[in-house]
C-alpha cells in the first residue's frame, strides 16, 4: 500500500506531499492541471530513463519519494535526478536502480491509457482465467510434476553426459586391468619370484656343491658316514674307559644320525633344482613387466593390486549407467503421462471457464457503454513434451476483442484502444478476484463515459478498494463520490511560472469539487444539493 507520496520538481508540480488512504483515493482537477504528472512521479520508480525536460525549469533535480506499508513492514523508496545523474535509494540507502524497480514493482500495478503492458502480456491472460476458474489445486498438482520432470531431466542430462565418456573410459580400464591380470600376481608373489629367479640363476653351482658335499659325506667308501660307521664300536670303547669322552662321543653319535636325514634333503633339493632356462625367462619378463607397472603407477605390489579393485569398482559402475539412463527415460515417461493427464483436465476446465469468463466480461463491458464487444478466450492447445513443460501448462492463452460490430476479434495489442484497455482490466479485476493488498492505479479509466455507466465504474473500483488500494485519476462526479479520500489538482500561474498543487478534501470541498464536475463554474445551489446527495449516497 502506497501511504505517502513526496514530489518535488516535475514538471509544473514544485512540491506536492500526498497521504493516501488504504482503500480507494480518487483525484480531481481541471484539465491540464497536473493530475497525470502525480502518476508519472510514481512511474519515475519504475522507468530508468527520465527524460530532461521533466525537471522543473529553473531547478537543478527533481525528487520523488514513496512510502509503502505491506504486511506491518515499511519501505521507503526514493529517486533524485538532475541533469547529469540519478540516484536511488531504498530505506534511506543508496541502491542501485534494478533493485529500487523490483520492488516498486511488486508494489505496484498502474494502469492508465499509455500503461497497458500487464494486460497485452499473455502469461496474464492466463493467470486471469485460472484466478476466475480457481484453479489453484490444479496448478499447484501441474507445478510438481514440472518440478519432478525437469529434476528427472537433469538427471538424464548428467547420465547422457557420463555416457558419451564411458565406452572410451571402460575400454581403458578393461585394458589396465588385463595389463595388471597378465601378471597373475598376488600380494606377496614378488618377493617369491625373486628368490626363485636367484635359486635357478645359482642351479648350476648348488647341484655341483651340493654332490660334493654328498660324496665327502656319504657316498664315498671313504666318505665321512662310512669311517664313523667303522669306528663306532672303537668310540663305544674309549667312551667305557672315559668317562669325560662321553659328551664327544653324544655329539658325534648325533652327527652320525644326522647324516642320512641331510643326505635326502641334498638329493631331493637338487632333483628340484633342476635348470629351466624357460622358467628362468619367463620369471625375469614377468618381473620387468611387474616393475613397469610399479613406476607406471608408483605403487607396490600390493598398492597394485588395490588399484586394480578400484578399477573393477569403477568399470561396474560405468556399466550401470547405462541402465540408470533407461530406468531414468522410463520414469521420465511415467512422470510426463501424469503430467499430461493433469494437463489434459486443466485445459478442459480453461475451455469450459473460458466461455464463463468470456460471456461475464462481454455482459459487465456493456454496463461501460461498450456494449457490441466481443471478448474471447482463445486457447491454442500446444502438447506437453518433457522439454517444455511449465507450471501453468503448455497451451497459449489469450484474450483477443471486438468492440466493433463487423471486426473480427483480434490480439488486444492490435485493436485496443487505451480507454478499452482501462475498463477491461477493470472488469478483469473485479471478475477474477484481486492480490490482497496490492495498489492499483488508474489513470483516466473513464475516458468517453458518464452517466449510469461512470456510476458503474465507481462501484467496480469501490469493489477493487475493499481488499486492495486504489488510486484513480477522473473527471467525473460519480466516480469522486465512491473515494473514501478525495483530492483535488488545481494550478495557479505566478510570475510567469506554473504552479501545480495536490491537496485532500473535506466533506464541504468535495460536494464544491463534485458539483464543479457535474455542470462546471455554471454549478448552482441545486447542482451543490445534487453533488452532496450523490456524495451521500456512494459513500455509504
Amino acid at each position: 500500500m502506497l501511504s505517502y507520496l513526496k514530489v518535488e520538481n516535475l514538471a509544473v508540480v514544485e512540491k506536492a506531499e500526498l497521504t493516501f488512504s488504504p482503500r480507494l483515493n480518487v483525484l480531481t482537477g481541471e484539465t491540464g492541471a497536473g493530475k497525470s504528472i502525480l502518476i508519472d512521479a510514481i512511474q519515475l520508480l519504475l522507468n530508468k530513463r527520465i527524460p530532461p525536460h521533466l525537471i522543473r525549469t529553473g531547478k537543478e533535480k527533481l525528487l520523488v519519494e514513496a512510502l509503502f506499508h505491506k504486511n506491518e513492514e515499511e519501505t521507503l523508496l526514493k529517486r533524485e535526478v538532475d541533469h547529469n545523474r540519478s540516484l536511488a535509494f531504498l530505506n534511506g540507502e543508496i541502491s542501485t536502480f534494478t533493485r529500487l524497480r523490483e520492488l516498486a514493482a511488486e508494489l505496484l500495478n498502474i494502469y492508465g491509457q499509455k500503461d497497458h503492458d500487464f494486460l497485452l502480456n499473455l502469461a496474464n491472460h492466463q493467470n486471469y482465467l485460472d484466478r476466475f476458474a480457481s484453479h489453484a489445486l490444479e496448478l499447484q498438482q501441474l507445478t510438481k510434476y514440472t518440478a519432478d520432470i525437469r529434476h528427472c531431466l537433469q538427471e538424464i542430462r548428467d547420465l547422457e553426459h557420463k555416457n558419451t565418456q564411458v565406452n572410451e573410459r571402460v575400454s581403458d580400464l578393461l585394458y589396465l586391468i588385463g595389463e595388471i591380470d597378465q601378471l597373475n600376481l598376488q600380494p606377496g608373489d614378488e618377493e617369491r619370484l625373486q628368490e626363485r629367479l636367484r635359486l635357478l640363476a645359482a642351479a648350476e653351482t648348488i647341484k655341483q656343491k651340493a654332490d660334493s658335499i654328498l660324496e665327502d659325506l656319504y657316498l664315498r667308501e671313504e666318505a665321512v658316514y662310512p669311517l664313523l660307521a667303522k669306528h663306532r664300536a672303537d668310540l663305544e670303547y674309549l667312551q667305557s674307559h672315559f668317562a669325560a669322552f662321553s659328551t664327544h662321543h653324544e655329539q658325534i653319535q648325533q652327527f652320525y644320525q644326522a647324516l642320512p636325514e641331510l643326505s635326502v634333503f641334498l638329493n631331493e633339493m637338487v632333483g628340484k633344482l633342476e635348470y629351466d632356462e624357460n622358467e628362468l625367462n619367463e620369471i625375469e619378463q614377468k618381473l620387468q613387466k611387474l616393475e613397469k607397472l610399479k613406476a607406471k603407477y608408483r605403487l607396490s605390489l600390493d598398492g597394485i593390486m588395490e588399484k586394480r579393485g578400484e578399477m573393477v569398482q569403477e568399470k561396474e559402475h560405468l556399466l550401470q549407467i547405462d541402465l540408470a539412463l533407461r530406468e531414468k527415460n522410463r520414469n521420465l515417461k511415467r512422470l510426463l503421462t501424469d503430467y499430461r493427464s493433469c494437463h489434459t483436465q486443466l485445459r478442459e476446465s480453461r475451455k469450459k471457464k473460458g466461455k464463463e469468463l468470456s460471456a461475464a466480461v462481454e455482459a459487465e463491458l456493456a454496463k461501460l457503454e461498450m456494449k457490441k464487444t466481443r471478448f474471447i478466450v482463445k486457447i491454442d492447445e500446444i502438447e506437453p513434451e518433457a522439454e517444455i513443460v511449465r507450471e501453468t501448462g503448455t497451451d497459449r492463452i489469450e484474450f483477443i476483442f471486438s468492440s466493433n460490430p463487423g471486426q473480427d476479434p483480434a490480439p488486444l495489442a492490435d485493436v485496443a484502444s487505451g480507454g478499452e484497455l482501462s475498463r477491461l482490466m477493470l472488469v478483469l479485476k473485479s471478475l477474477c478476484g484481486n492480490e490482497a493488498g496490492a495498489t492499483f492505479i488508474f489513470d483516466e479509466i473513464d475516458a468517453g463515459i458518464g452517466g449510469r455507466t461512470a456510476e458503474f465504474v465507481g462501484e467496480k473500483l469501490r469493489c477493487i478498494a475493499e481488499e486492495n488500494q486504489v488510486i484513480c485519476i477522473s473527471h467525473l462526479p460519480q466516480i469522486a463520490s465512491f473515494a473514501e479520500r478525495h483530492f483535488l489538482v488545481t494550478k495557479e500561474f505566478r510570475q510567469n511560472r506554473t504552479f501545480s498543487h495536490a491537496r485532500p478534501l473535506d466533506t464541504e470541498e468535495r460536494i464544491t469539487e463534485i458539483a464543479r464536475l457535474m455542470a462546471g463554474s455554471a454549478s448552482g445551489e441545486d447542482i451543490r444539493k445534487a453533488a452532496a446527495n450523490l456524495l451521500q449516497k456512494n459513500s455509504q
